[in-house]
């Protein structure tokens, strides 16, 4: 993998699903001048879901061909699906662009500083978990998939204290604003 020079950084938004996270992390990228990387999944796309727009969506025969050529910086497994996220795209990413964003679940977020160090930004955006079963509900998830989003809230949050950035998404533009505000400080 190509060395990142000083100036490039990751900035990665975690937080439990239902927080806004993706939402916030979209137009925080658009206003800093952000370029996400999309992460690869096994799973179904959702119907609110775009191939190519919120995850690349392969076959699990793919994403272990993949993984057996060591195309992904980072892989996990939760309750049956495959996640990750390819060091390639990242690379080709940087040769564009100075920062990038993406959009991963604590465990991602982990693997992910664990290969990049200081050069990855940890951003947890949250809201409460009614707000959160709230917005789950309103986006039309199953009732299995709000289930197993609320039974992962609390090791979300447990994630606050490692993370170098925490904002409450209570109302959508303030976040946006906040986290824009926070990120130039980083970017500048």
């Amino acid at each position: 993998m190509d060395e990142i020079n000083d100036k490039k950084l990751i900035f990665v938004f975690t937080g439990p699903d239902g927080s806004g996270r993706k939402t916030v992390a979209g137009r925080v990228g658009a206003l800093c001048g952000l370029q996400r990387v999309l992460s690869y999944t096994t799973r179904p796309s959702r119907l609110y879901e775009k191939d190519g727009i919120d995850y690349h969506f392969i076959t699990r025969e793919q994403f272990i061909e993949a993984e057996q050529n060591e195309e992904f910086i980072e892989t996990l497994e939760i309750d049956g699906v495959y996640y990750g996220i390819k060091s390639k795209e990242i690379d080709a990413t940087f040769q564009q662009h100075p920062y990038v964003y993406l959009i991963l679940n604590r465990q991602g977020s982990k693997l992910v500083k664990e290969v990049f160090g200081d050069k990855v930004i940890q951003i947890l955006i949250y809201a409460d978990r009614n707000k959160v079963m709230s917005r789950l509900l309103e986006r039309g998830d199953t009732t299995e998939v709000i289930y197993k989003n609320l039974e992962r809230y609390e090791q979300e949050m447990g994630y606050l204290k490692e993370c170098d950035v925490n904002v409450e998404n209570y109302e959508l533009d303030e976040t946006v604003e906040e986290v824009t505000a926070i990120l130039n400080t980083y970017i500048k």
